[in-house]
């Protein structure tokens, strides 16, 4: 009968576990954390570079009774990964303080998916507002010198060659969560990934359930396609986005920067001061091609809810949610990320006809994403993107160790996974002030 059953609805307690062996750790380019306490469970980080820079950044802040957790996946880049990082969970605490008194049970949910919103649009501005500048000193240095077509060739070297890359087209993905007073909530810019792993019935009737929480936004995606047919229905408008999806120029309908797809300051310059490899055909458009609003959702978490997964587009290409969460619903808890992200490169490597024992020979891409040259088989980046994979485990509210963990911050850089003095420290201090 239980066999029956498990044919039927499939069995949480199948074994999906992924061997470990030294690789990981011989590999330069990858890196992780060993499990970690928060207020409700423990969780696990790591990652693996491909591109020139690490440009997948992410954070981890551990309260007292509240867990942050945020990817940032770049595109063409660092730089606005890294302002997202350095910026978002100060800006979503500082609202929430400012309403914390009328963040009764009420209105506690809609407050919070609100802020959420508003934080991610607070990014998008301040990161326009980095990039604007950027090209008015640009404009200035042109004016000042009168040497535009000396400049412009200047840049334009500088861009083909990687060596520096203009910020109105860098972006970065946006992907956070907030956990506090037993809610989960989690808002969505480009293309990575949460997925919520739950047990659902009892004894031989007891399956895991996986939700991915908010929807991403990948070109690939149907429910993208059909959103931006429907946005966009004469000709001339959807030959801009065949353009972008053709030249690969991003691969999201949605994402923090990439302001000259987006702001009349960038979108009415003209033509030739956009690199060839960036230009979208036809060249000259005045509104926007992509958005930054993000997909907010929210729920109670119930006792059945067992763990989450965050992973950065670059994981999810090899891996489905499905698989993700029946390594992590039968697999030991320890270097749980580092199994995700062994058996992504496992997949990766194959595709090109290798293990990972082979990948960690190939030295990292000397280009940015989205550049060609990342396809040389002599790169990692033709074998995979930059990965990051964060595993939340829930368990029993408060933390079932009975453990109130103090304040800390994990954030990624190149080769490791740092800590830090939390942001929630000063939101503590403030509240009880």
């Amino acid at each position: 009968m239980a066999s029956f059953l498990n044919n039927i609805f499939g069995s949480p307690d199948k074994k999906y576990n992924i061997k470990l062996d030294k690789t990981f750790n011989k590999d330069p380019l990858a890196w992780s954390r060993a499990l970690v306490r928060h207020h409700c469970g423990k969780f696990s980080i790591a990652a693996v570079q491909a591109n020139m820079d690490m440009e997948d950044q992410s954070l981890v802040e551990v309260g007292t009774d509240a867990l942050f957790v945020g990817v940032y996946d770049g595109h063409k880049g660092k730089t606005t990964a890294i302002y997202i990082r350095e910026h978002i969970l100060g800006e979503i605490l500082r609202r929430i303080q400012q309403n914390i008194n009328s963040m009764n049970k009420y209105f506690f949910k809609l407050a919070m998916e609100t802020i959420l919103r508003q934080g991610v649009a607070e990014m998008e501005r301040g990161f326009i507002g980095f990039a604007r500048n950027s090209l008015e000193q640009q404009n200035q240095l042109q004016n000042s010198f009168q040497q535009q077509h000396e400049i412009h060739h200047e840049i334009q070297n500088n861009f083909e060659q990687q060596h520096e890359i203009p910020n109105s087209f860098v972006s970065s993905g946006c992907l956070i969560c907030i956990i506090w007073r037993g809610m989960l909530f989690v808002a969505n810019v480009g293309d990575s990934r949460a997925i919520l792993g739950s047990h659902k019935g009892i004894g031989p009737l007891k399956r895991l359930v996986v939700k991915q929480m908010v929807r991403d936004h990948n070109f690939l995606n149907s429910s993208i396609q059909q959103e931006l047919a429907e946005l966009h229905t004469d000709h001339y408008n959807r030959s801009l986005y065949e353009s972008i999806e053709d030249k690969g120029l991003i691969e999201t309908s949605r994402c923090i920067g990439n302001a000259y797809m987006k702001t009349e300051k960038f979108t009415q310059r003209t033509p030739s001061a956009i690199p060839m490899s960036e230009a979208v055909t036809p060249t000259y458009y005045t509104f926007p091609l992509i958005s930054s609003q993000p997909e907010v959702c929210s729920r109670v978490l119930k006792n059945t809810d067992r763990f989450i997964i965050f992973g950065s587009g670059g994981f999810w290409k090899l891996i489905s949610n499905e698989d993700a969460a029946k390594v992590v619903n039968t697999s030991p808890r320890d270097r749980i990320a580092e199994r995700l992200v062994t058996l992504a490169l496992e997949k990766g490597a194959a595709k090109g006809g290798k293990t990972y024992r082979d990948l960690i020979k190939i030295p990292k891409s000397n280009c940015v994403s989205g550049n060609n040259g990342n396809q040389n088989n002599g790169f990692r980046s033709a074998y995979h993107d930059d990965i990051t994979v964060i595993v939340v485990y829930l368990g029993k509210r408060p933390n079932r160790e009975g453990v109130r963990p103090g304040f800390s911050n994990f954030y990624s850089q190149s080769s490791t996974i740092r800590a830090r003095q939390s942001e929630f420290t000063n939101f503590y201090n403030n509240a009880n002030a």
